[in-house]
């Protein structure tokens, strides 16, 4: 028989019992059909999941394309129209490796459906634990200063219409609130409210000095660049001698403007008849700005909320930890769930009905973190890491799964990043003291600087960093105070009668 056998299949390398007419296949070994029958399975539950999301996607793609050739109109008579446009809200999830998890999910599952209805959107994504609700919390404060300035007696609004310059800014702001605002999940829900409720329910000062200016103040009262304790090496002599010298050399300086024995001869800058008649004299100058001093507030008062705001919430979930890998390997051959939830969020804005936020029945699950209060006031809230529910549906969104789904160590990030502040200011007055040191040798020694100093090792550049660290610091716990496990969501009674849910 193998005589018979071309030679040719011998040279391909194909086996010589194969070619046999009393071979008989046989199954592979146990280990390799397993490996061969789990392989294939995944492979084909990933394959038919995808082939069910692209016909999914196809289906609602094709149900709301009339939408996009339709012509959107403010007014019957409108000259120029504004396309529907949403903001969508994503705040990181604490400890997360992708800072905007909640972006790619709604790009990959919620923006192809905005595309197909014409529907465009803004992405407001926060980079780490509270950012976005301080971004929020921002821009409306600026939104409440500039409000105040225009509602000011001084200001006249000219009449802007369709073709001059900055009509397109000014029809955006006069319909911004008209389209809908949504959120990406229980941590964007937190910071979303919390941002609403610190932005308008929060007296305004005037003139606040900026943050970085107010943190450095406040760091200067608390004596954390203060040696009192240490010895007295700092004021030795010749420290002293360095500072007597300047003082000297300041006094010896000549005056830029030396006073003039006989003032009485100088010719007047002014008539009095001129400065009576003039609105640009110092008098009427002065009286203006006492005037405008004595008319405007040093302080904004709270603003209510504005009623045309609306808010529908997206289930996005993203668990986070090894106990819940289990889930997270479901849900990667489940993606149709996820195109189907990001169709209702579309369908919710289009078809859906506006429908008032339901209130809270119990108040215990409420956040009373306001982020405006003194250091020592904010100080007493309690702290308490049980997860307590609202009684309203749209305030318990995704709860209490999404609060379960952090990771336990995020429960101890207030000691963690206490225990780190405490032990960088004990190092700092080392650090500190030893710069002193270093630079009082260089000034008594005369030399440059640079040869002389180690890099960081100027006190300029010892508060700086502290600066920065501190700030950190602060961020790092009003957003733990915000998204930690039963910190739940913040609430102000006048929510009730301006917010508003989309529902189908």
């Amino acid at each position: 028989m193998s005589s018979a056998t071309n030679p040719a299949f011998r040279y391909l390398g194909i086996p010589q019992a194969w070619l046999k007419a009393s071979w008989k296949p046989r199954l592979p070994p146990p280990k390799t059909s397993g490996f061969l029958l789990i392989s294939s399975s995944l492979l084909s539950l990933y394959l038919y999941d995808r082939h069910q999301c692209r016909k999914l996607r196809e289906k609602y793609v094709h149900e709301l394309q009339h939408l996009s050739q339709a012509i959107v109109l403010d007014t019957p008579n409108a000259a120029s129209w504004m396309p529907r446009r949403i903001t969508v809200y994503g705040a990181r999830i604490p400890e997360d490796v992708d800072v905007d998890r909640g972006a790619q999910w709604f790009k990959k599952y919620v923006k192809p459906m905005l595309i197909a209805a014409a529907i465009d959107y803004r992405i407001e994504n926060g980079i780490s634990p509270g950012a976005l609700g301080r971004k929020i919390a921002s821009d409306i404060h600026n939104e409440r200063i500039i409000r105040a300035a225009q509602n000011a007696e001084a200001f006249k609004q000219p009449p802007v219409s369709a073709g001059m310059p900055g009509f397109q800014m000014w029809h955006f702001q006069q319909h911004r609130l008209e389209g809908a605002n949504l959120i990406l999940g229980r941590a964007s829900l937190k910071e979303y409210l919390w941002g609403l409720k610190k932005g308008y329910r929060e007296p305004l000062p005037l003139d606040a000095l900026e943050e970085d200016e107010r943190l450095s103040r406040q760091l200067d009262d608390e004596g954390l660049f203060d040696l009192t304790d240490q010895s007295d090496d700092l004021l030795s002599e010749g420290l002293r001698g360095v500072t007597e010298q300047i003082r000297m050399t300041d006094d010896s300086c000549p005056s830029p403007t030396p006073p003039d024995p006989h003032p009485s001869q100088q010719p007047e800058k002014y008539s009095n008849w001129i400065s009576n008649l003039s609105p640009f004299s110092p008098s009427h100058l002065a009286a203006q700005s006492s005037e405008s001093s004595t008319s405007s507030p040093a302080v904004l008062p709270p603003s209510p909320l504005p009623k045309t705001t609306t808010s529908p919430s997206c289930s996005f979930r993203s668990p986070i930890g090894m106990i819940w890998w289990p889930l997270k390997l479901y849900r990667f051959f489940n993606r149709r769930q996820d195109v189907k939830k990001g169709a209702e969020v579309v369908k919710s804005l289009i078809v859906g009905r506006s429908t008032p936020i339901v209130p809270p029945t119990d108040l215990s699950g409420l956040n009373q973190y306001c982020g405006w209060l003194p250091a020592d006031q904010d100080a007493e809230v309690p702290i308490d890491l049980s997860i307590k529910m609202t009684g309203s549906p749209h305030l318990d969104f995704l709860c209490p799964e999404a609060e379960q789904h952090l990771r336990r160590s995020y429960k101890k990030a207030f000691r963690n990043i206490t225990e780190e502040r405490a032990l960088y200011r004990q190092q700092l007055k080392e650090r500190l003291t030893e710069a002193r040191k270093t630079q009082l040798s260089t000034d008594t020694a005369e030399l440059k600087s640079d040869s002389t100093l180690p890099e960081g090792l100027t006190e300029v550049r010892l508060r700086q960093e502290a600066l920065s660290k501190e700030k950190k610091w602060r961020n790092d716990l009003e957003g733990w105070r915000i998204l930690r496990t039963g910190s739940g969501v913040c609430w102000d009674a006048e929510m009730a009668q301006s917010l508003h849910v989309y529902e189908l």
